[in-house]
């Protein structure tokens, strides 16, 4: 059951939250204004989508994990008080590029002053 909650529920709502915040706050970038030449629905629906794509991504990684090599899954890479695997930073490092992918679909620049 906690696996499942991770991953329908945790993981579309850090997801959410953070990517909404940074295209807000660091880029300044509002995706729900009149800047933004995408409809309101286009950008929910591209939203959705990239959140289906994260939850069928996590599921085969949760899924596949004990069958990886040690070589990736070995937590050898230092970090703050705790070590890191070469899958865990794939992962992360799968997510900023989905998110900055997806914010060069959605936002696109009307080209007007401020809303």
């Amino acid at each position: 059951m906690h696996q499942a909650l991770l991953i329908f529920v945790a993981l579309p709502a850090v997801y959410s939250v953070s990517f909404f915040g940074w295209c807000y706050l660091a880029e300044k970038k509002p995706i729900f204004s009149k800047r933004n030449s995408r409809s309101m629905l286009s950008v929910i629906c591209g939203h959705t989508t990239v959140l289906l794509i994260l939850v069928i991504l996590a599921q085969m990684a949760f899924r596949f994990y004990p069958s990886l090599p040690g070589w990736l899954t070995d937590k050898v890479l230092p970090g703050r008080g705790f070590k890191h695997s070469c899958f865990e930073l794939l992962c992360v490092v799968s997510v900023l590029a989905i998110g900055a992918a997806e914010k060069r679909w959605i936002y696109v620049d009307r080209g007007l002053d401020e809303s």
